[in-house]
């Protein structure tokens, strides 16, 4: 799992030679809303892209994680169906839904059934784009950069994320740059990851991110602390939480020394955006609980949004080290699978 932390940079850049290689067809072309459907590390590039692409699509562009789509979808609708394994039951369901409603259906997948569908159906404005199984296999969370990239581009294509190869292009080298700053050579004294890896050790991660780009990214950072950690997280989003969770800390005297919380924010916020995290952080907060203000690197929303959350998969993967954890492992997933393969519909 660091090795494909450390390889990230070069994936992404792998990733829009894929995109850029990808026909797009005719169809894809001005939908009137966009849906992916998705479950774990395959959809977390949909709440990236609903980010990315808000302000500058007319489209809607939801995330449906789950068997039933959208009552909205329909012959207009480009549905994105991703799956990495290409076996993921409640996306296969999603994509044979949008099918029979007729709509624009495009596929990523390394292969499995959602190839096999995408192929079958191709004549049905069914798209296939096609991302690689390295060896050994990348789990989804890691794979990142082929399930976001390709799919920029192809969303460039449907004029739903104009700019889309200038912002990956800017992306790449500020990865590299953090990969030399908090990658495994870089030294615990000048590496923020390791750092902000060993305060958290034995608490409970809780991520701020401002609304947009930050928000989806706190989720992420949660996630990897979920999978890669085995650690329980929480995420919320500004200026929401200072209508409501902000006042859950009155209390919360017994329960700070085992939280410490994350601020993520982007230099270019609202700026009374920035004065919530600021305020937030000296007065209802920081006296109960260790913070740590993280702010995004880079000019773009992707560059920006791609910079966070690579800081975020180090600081995980660290943390699994400390908590002597294979990252890599999803023993609860994998039980609660099989269980449900046991079940028989009522």
């Amino acid at each position: 799992m660091l090795d494909f932390a450390v390889q990230f940079p070069q994936q992404v850049a792998d990733a829009a030679e894929i995109g850029r290689s990808f026909r797009a067809p005719a169809w894809l072309r001005d939908p009137r809303n966009i849906v992916l459907a998705g479950m774990g590390g395959s959809a977390v590039a949909g709440d990236f892209l609903v980010r990315l692409c808000e302000g500058r699509s007319e489209a809607p562009f939801v995330v449906c994680r789950d068997y039933r789509i959208p009552a909205f979808v329909g012959p207009d609708t480009l549905l994105i169906a991703s799956s990495h394994s290409g076996n993921t039951e409640e996306t296969l369901a999603a994509a044979a839904a949008a099918l029979r409603r007729r709509a624009r259906v495009l596929c990523i997948t390394t292969g499995g059934k959602l190839q096999a569908f995408a192929r079958r159906h191709r004549a049905r404005k069914v798209a296939l784009l096609r991302i690689p199984q390295t060896e050994p296999p990348m789990p989804p969370r890691a794979a990142l950069g082929y399930s976001l990239i390709p799919l920029a581009y192809a969303l460039e294509s449907a004029g739903a994320f104009p700019g889309a190869d200038r912002e990956v292009q800017e992306a790449i080298p500020l990865l590299e740059r953090l990969q030399e700053q908090v990658g495994p050579k870089a030294l615990t004294r000048r590496n923020r990851a390791k750092q902000v890896a060993k305060s958290l050790l034995d608490k409970i991660p809780w991520v701020q991110g401002t609304a947009g780009i930050m928000s989806a990214a706190a989720y992420r950072w949660r996630c990897q602390f979920n999978e890669n950690s085995k650690m329980l997280a929480c995420s919320s989003e500004y200026p929401e939480l200072n209508h409501n969770e902000v006042v859950g800390w009155e209390l919360a005297e017994k329960l700070a020394g085992r939280i410490e919380v994350i601020m993520l924010r982007r230099p270019d916020d609202h700026w009374r955006t920035r004065a919530r995290v600021d305020i937030t952080r000296r007065t209802l907060v920081g006296p109960k609980a260790a913070v740590h203000l993280i702010e995004a690197k880079g000019r773009s929303l992707l560059a920006q949004l791609m910079w966070t959350v690579y800081l975020g998969d180090f600081v995980s993967l660290y943390l699994a080290f400390l908590n002597r954890v294979d990252p890599a492992s999803i023993d609860s997933i994998n039980a609660l699978k099989r269980a449900l393969e046991r079940l028989r519909r009522p």
